[in-house]
């Protein structure tokens, strides 16, 4: 972490921020129940490794994101429901590691159906080449983490870095808005805007991160794509990462850069990018 109070607060305005309405975060009984099953759910991944220390792969205390989607749906058929009985009700994304580059990214999602009973929905995104798994204290859940999701290449006509991480805050919010992403979920294409602010932001000496953010790109509130922008003092680097299973197209300045097919684990549990999901009853 940087030692400057300016850096500090920076990270304090960009490190969490809800996208869920003030009154439904902070007021809403219900709502804090639904953090409450999140929080439990990510810290009930007990993580293993050969490779990496226990607190890099230690879930942050709340989320860098947290949103809705009452119009998504889809996990229903894996409890043979019909997919539109299930809403996204609530969500959140946790980074792993407390310092430097997220280790992974783990998203939260509750579903609800007509019935009242819930599905607590996993997705996986590794962000490092080290192997590790997390697999979940009392349900199924579990992933092998094989492989970095996060591939970096040079960012194109990036201005020379900044000296300041007020500057240089600037300068990743505009880079961020040359790339836009297309996604397609079932038979619906959407348009994913934007959000300005990134939803995390990091510096590692030890990795030769002299700053980095990770920016959403998001179907309404629901993030869909990352763009990671890292500066090693000298120059921009830029990664895409996929944040949800539905299909997707990304461009940088109207060129593509990345594309990834609908997921479909088929009964897998590794590589860097995986899901998961359990059913909970009513009332819970």
């Amino acid at each position: 972490m940087y030692r400057t109070l300016t850096f500090l607060l920076l990270c304090c305005c960009c490190s969490w921020f809800v996208l869920l309405s003030p009154t439904a975060a902070q007021d809403d009984p219900q709502a804090k129940r639904r953090l409450e099953l999140m929080q439990a759910a990510v810290g009930s991944l007990e993580p293993t490794s050969a490779e990496i220390k226990p607190a890099a792969l230690a879930p942050a205390a709340k989320p860098l994101l947290r949103y809705s989607d009452p119009t998504r749906g889809g996990v229903g058929v894996d409890f043979k429901a019909p997919e539109k009985d299930n809403v996204l009700v609530d969500a959140g994304v946790w980074r792993l590691g407390a310092a430097g580059r997220p280790t992974a990214l783990v998203t939260i999602e509750i579903y609800q159906a007509a019935d009242r009973s819930r599905v607590v929905s996993f997705e996986f995104l590794s962000l490092t080449d080290k192997t590790f798994s997390l697999k979940h204290k009392t349900q199924t859940v579990r992933w092998d983490a094989t492989g970095s999701a996060l591939e970096l290449k040079e960012l194109p006509d990036a201005p020379k870095p900044a000296a300041t991480p007020a500057a240089r805050l600037v300068q990743m919010r505009q880079q961020a808005r040359r790339f836009a992403a297309r996604e397609r979920f079932k038979t619906e294409t959407a348009e994913c805007r934007l959000i300005a602010q990134p939803i995390d932001r990091y510096q590692s000496k030890t990795e030769g991160i002299e700053d980095g953010a990770v920016f959403a790109l998001a179907n309404g509130t629901n993030p869909e794509i990352g763009v990671v922008i890292e500066s090693d003092g000298k120059r921009w680097r830029y990664g895409v990462l996929r944040l949800s299973s539905a299909e997707s197209r990304t461009t940088l300045d109207g060129k593509e850069v990345a594309a990834f097919e609908a997921f479909n684990p088929r009964g897998r549990r590794d590589g860097p990018y995986n899901s998961g999901s359990y059913k909970i009853e009513p009332g819970k």
